[in-house]
């Protein structure tokens, strides 16, 4: 197989330069480990190989303009790729390299939505750390949430959260970002600005294609297309994007490894990456499997031709079925779904709707549905209807209360199931029309069905949601009430 470049990159101006690559190769193949594979120091495909000697290119000693001789040649980089593509081990390399190879004193910072998201990065280096006694002498007792720290007190890595007061006057070394479509401006602004301070400062932003809403991701794209043009003032831009065609069909094999360089070079399936994007909508397939900027909401959270082939009869036996609870924004409507799992697959239906309810009358309902059936569990959007939530665990019920995380999880967990033809539903009449005003909309870095967004009331949808994706969730290992 061929080495895989990107599809638009800022190339070398000349074959003069030099690179830091190589030696962090070395150290990557020689010296660090994954949990994944704890016996084996990492092996880089080729493609990786490229890219960081691409990344950390330095102007030779004797550069014409001495003000840049020897220095690195990028202050900003942007690698972008489709997801599953091993961004998590090229931010992992790239931190090694800020604390031991970059520049003396330094101050790596790991940045992204959220400081759990930036621990991802920061767990697998301090694993690199612990596991390699060469490693681990130069460095102080590292822990899980204080930082790494060279043993000579000079250097640090931290992890911070995507708010813009977390790195205000700090002078970065190596700013590493973490998904830059979720990066506020004014918060990548600050880090540059940070960097800029520093002799070799260098900010790189890893990540996948973006909506309409990801300025910082758009602007960066913006300044990337100007020095890939040769804009003079842009020289010291490095940009480096694996995306699929514009317009090309979401199962074209060229188009996928155009956007995957792991499936190009052999090392990931191009049979399992399609078999994905057969079971998530096209807008994600798009954004996170082909690489390309995607509108910030779409039609229908399920199309009509997978709604239509899952209907049937519903529930058959009702015994270890999950409810599910929703209202509508205004609460002046509630639905109650019910879900149970038969065999590998499963079947729901609506089995009330009250108009104008109490929660007492909620809670009421529910309570007379448990004494008759064998519930297994209850699920309800906790934000939205907290007060019910707490009235059903007081009654001792098996309640699930879910937050915005784990609906977002629901969301593609249950368009998966309907996808695979693992759904049969009863067609009533109220979940047909709410399915087809349920439209998706992206929050950071995933997606669910909005309320916002939908064109009217769509707790029928929700409840059903809900109740599905317990029942598929509760076979994992018993029920887990909250």
């Amino acid at each position: 197989m061929t080495l895989q470049l990107p599809a638009r990159y800022t190339p070398p101006l000349s074959e003069e330069f030099v690179t830091d690559g190589d030696l962090l190769i070395e150290v990557a193949e020689r010296f660090l480990y994954t949990k994944e594979n704890p016996t084996q120091p990492i092996e880089l495909d080729d493609w990786q190989k490229w890219l960081i000697r691409r990344v950390l290119e330095r102007y030779p000693d004797d550069w014409h303009d001495k003000e840049r001789a020897g220095r690195l040649r990028w202050r900003q980089c942007v690698i972008s790729m489709a997801r599953q593509n091993g961004k998590s081990t090229l931010a992992q390399l790239l931190a090694v390299y800020g604390l031991l190879l970059h520049e003396q004193g330094p101050t790596v910072i790991g940045l992204a939505s959220s400081a759990d998201q930036a621990r991802i990065i920061y767990e697998r280096v301090l694993y690199s750390i612990r596991a390699e006694p060469h490693l681990a002498k130069r460095f102080k007792k590292a822990t899980e949430h204080r930082g790494i720290h060279l043993a000579d007190g000079s250097g640090t890595y931290h992890v911070k959260a995507a708010r813009e007061k977390a790195v205000q006057g700090i002078t970065v070394s190596l700013g590493i970002v973490d998904e830059c479509h979720i990066i506020p401006p004014g918060l990548y602004s600050s880090l540059t600005l940070g960097a800029s301070t520093r002799r070799d400062g260098l900010i790189v932003g890893i990540t996948t294609a973006g909506d309409e809403n990801s300025v910082t991701l758009s602007q960066l794209y913006t300044t990337g297309a100007q020095a890939i043009n040769g804009d003079p003032d842009l020289e010291r831009f490095g940009f480096f994007s694996w995306e699929a065609p514009d317009n090309c069909e979401l199962f074209d094999a060229d188009a996928i490894r155009a956007a995957n360089p792991a499936v190009a070079c052999g090392r990931v399936s191009l049979d399992s990456v399609i078999t994905d994007l057969k079971t998530i909508p096209e807008h994600e397939a798009r954004r996170y499997r082909l690489n390309q900027f995607v509108s910030g909401s779409r039609d229908t959270w399920l199309p009509p031709d997978l709604f239509i082939k899952a209907a049937g009869q519903g529930i058959k036996e009702r015994d270890g079925i999950v409810l599910g609870i929703d209202m509508t924004k205004n609460f002046t409507n509630c639905v109650i779904a019910a879900a149970v799992k038969v065999g590998n697959e499963y079947e729901t239906e609506l089995v009330a709707s009250i108009v104008q309810p109490t929660e007492y009358e909620i809670a009421d309902l529910v309570i007379r549905i448990c004494q008759n059936y064998r519930v297994i569990g209850i699920a309800l959007d906790d934000r939205f209807l907290h007060s019910l939530s707490r009235r059903l665990k007081a009654a001792g019920l098996p309640v699930w209360s879910l937050w915005s995380k784990e609906i977002n999880t629901a969301c593609g967990t249950v368009y998966s199931m309907f996808a695979n033809g693992r759904v049969t539903h009863a067609n009533d009449p109220l979940l047909v029309l709410h399915n087809s005003r349920g439209l998706t909309r992206y929050y950071g870095e995933s997606w669910q069905i909005s309320r916002k967004e939908s064109l009217g009331d769509i707790d029928a949808l929700l409840a059903t949601v809900f109740a599905l994706y317990v029942a598929a969730t509760a076979e994992g290992g018993g029920m887990g009430v909250y």
